[in-house]
């Protein structure tokens, strides 16, 4: 994914910002000799420590975001460039999420542990930890965000990662000032995930417009910037309608590093309102921006040509989390094709269309190189969850033709065109977004291939809003090429909509109230199966045996995922770069200028 940005420059305020200017193609941002606003108080008793290697304080880390954040409220945010702004660094939650390590590590909770049966966890709260006001953190104000994030009158995005199978959230209690406890009817193999998605708000800020159902008019982006209260190592210090977000230091922030000293390093953290990929590359090329993350394969050897004047580094992170995929239309219920139907709900000849094509030349053609075939629905950028033992298809075409032959599909005239038993050509049109280049250009490619085993292939790219209408309403198409996004953490479960028969994002046959084949009970029984229990090992065992299911059923065929390309300059300490978001800063309290 490459984000779009575009604004006018910026340079004077930037100056007028650190105080000081050199050439007009280069702001100053370096760090300086002390932290600039200065910590208040001391660090809390509690604090989390770092292991990283100490820094130094002074600088502003300027990056590019897509477009203007909608609101600066994190309980109603549900849109990619407001959680940029707040995620984890203007707000935090009692859990975080390593993106390096993949695994979620104590936050605003020092500690938590959960009964056998995964019913009952009690979470233990930082001592001393105060909010970006000054006021104290406790447990009220845990309790608080819980009680919001439930309540159906707030339109709280992340209800759904807490709800039960009734619709309710789990029971939660305030043992003392620094201890509360949840207490689910069910397991849920991603509690620790919805509760380091629940970022936390200050009841003695917002308790009052709650009470009074005002809550969903709050932290607006027109809010008085000192209003935004959070527990992130930054705080709002002004917002420019398409312009710019600045962040300046949160002083009372809770964590420190190795040796004691308070974080985070970088005074302030400014966000240029950029919504033109030519622009966001133009900026960061002329020292504008410091990172660009999600790059594009054309761009990439464009930024490597530069990167000795520029000063910065392109780095490849490897696989995405992104991956590319063709589906079938199996819909018995509203797909109105029954002779196409036949065809696509054989898994033979899906199969054979995966041996047709040739991702090792999709992977060189449409991304240069930068991407990997895959065989299955996880990237193997994902750590605990790629499988590698499942079916394979590498590309074969007289292995597609052998297959399809089992089913009556054959080249009858000599002509190299296929028929089916009844005589029907074997001709199906395939759909795409045409607003991406990249999935334009695979369907160009998977129409060749498919017609060197005699596949007649229509391809026509829609508007997006059209081919979604076609997936997801009418169900009117015959395939489809789409593509996946990893939510943070990647857990399979987080993907359940689209990996269940029953889900709704099921993109081959959606919301089967009863799994209409004996291959998809197996599927969703082990797949509900992983959902139910804490025990990783057990988890890890029934997806492997859901994915050797699905890889070889192919309920979709999954194609390439795209290799991982970011760029920054390289006067960052403590930088450790992620295909997960924030990518480039999600680790941001750490890093620090070294120059």
């Amino acid at each position: 994914m490459t984000l779009k940005r575009n604004v006018g420059a910026s340079l004077f305020w930037l100056c007028l910002l650190m105080g000081a200017c050199k050439s007009p193609s280069a702001p100053i941002r370096t760090a300086t000799a002390a932290p600039n606003p200065p910590f208040a108080g001391q660090a809390p008793e509690d604090a989390s420590h770092t292991d990283e290697e100490p820094g130094r304080y002074g600088g502003t880390l300027a990056l590019a975001l897509p477009q203007n954040p909608r609101s600066f409220n994190p309980i109603l945010a549900n849109e990619t460039s407001t959680f940029m702004v707040i995620n984890q660094v203007v707000y935090k939650a009692l859990t975080e999420f390593d993106n390096q390590a993949q695994r979620d590590v104590p936050g605003l909770a020092k500690s938590w542990e959960t009964t056998p049966d995964g019913l009952n966890w009690t979470f233990h709260l930082r001592r001393g930890v105060h909010w970006s006001d000054g006021a104290p953190f406790n447990a009220d104000d845990a309790l608080f965000t819980f009680q919001v994030t439930c309540d159906a009158k707030v339109a709280a995005a992340g209800r759904d990662l807490l709800a039960q199978s009734d619709g309710s959230c789990p029971a939660i209690e305030k043992v003392d000032d620094h201890t509360i406890r949840f207490r689910l009817k069910e397991p849920n193999a991603l509690f620790l995930s919805a509760v380091g998605s629940a970022l936390l708000i200050p009841r003695h800020k917002w308790e009052g417009a709650y009470r009074a159902a005002q809550f969903n008019q709050t932290m607006l982006l027109n809010t008085d910037p000192k209003e935004i209260v959070g527990l992130g190592p930054y705080r709002v210090q002004s917002f420019a309608t398409d312009q710019r977000v600045v962040l300046e230091r949160n002083p009372y922030y809770w964590k420190v590093d190795s040796a004691g000293n308070r974080l985070p390093y970088i005074d302030r953290v400014v966000f240029l309102i950029v919504p033109d990929v030519n622009a966001e590359v133009l900026k960061f090329q002329q020292g504008e921006t410091d990172m660009l993350w999600g790059i594009s394969p054309e761009t990439v050897e464009l930024l490597k040509r530069d990167e000795q004047k520029g000063d910065y580094k392109v780095h490849d992170l490897g696989p995405s989390f992104n991956t590319e995929f063709l589906v079938f239309n199996q819909d018995t219920r509203k797909y109105k094709n029954p002779v196409k139907l036949k065809w696509f709900r054989e898994h033979r000849f899906r199969q054979a269309v995966s041996f047709a094509i040739d991702r090792e030349a999709l992977a060189r053609a449409v991304f240069l190189g930068y991407a990997t075939p895959i065989y299955g629905y996880t990237s193997p950028a994902n750590k605990l969850w790629h499988m590698e033992e499942i079916p394979k298809y590498p590309h074969n075409p007289e292995k597609a033709k052998a297959l399809l032959g089992e089913i009556g599909i054959e080249d009858r005239n000599g002509d190299g065109k296929l028929e089916d038993a009844a005589g029907n050509p074997i001709r199906f049109s395939i759909n795409t977004n045409a607003n991406r280049a990249a999935r334009v250009n695979i369907g160009t490619l998977i129409k060749e291939q498919l017609a060197r085993i005699g596949m007649e292939v229509s391809f026509q790219p829609l508007d997006f809003n059209l081919l979604i209408d076609k997936l997801v309403a009418t169900r009117d198409f015959d395939a489809i090429i789409l593509g996946w996004q990893a939510a943070v953490p990647p857990d399979p479960i987080n993907n359940k909509n689209a990996l269940l028969p029953s889900g709704s994002s099921y993109a081959a046959f959606p919301e089967q109230k009863t799994p209409l084949t004996e291959w998809e009970k197996q599927l969703q029984s082990l797949l509900l199966e992983n959902a139910r229990t804490n025990d990783l090992a057990r988890r890890q065992q029934s997806f492997a045996a859901a994915m050797r299911i699905w890889s070889e059923y192919l309920p979709e065929i999954d194609l390439v995922a795209s290799r991982f390309l970011v760029a920054a300059r390289n006067r960052f300490g403590n930088f450790k770069p992620s295909p997960l978001a924030n990518y480039t800063y999600w680790n941001v309290d750490e890093m620090y200028f070294m120059k």
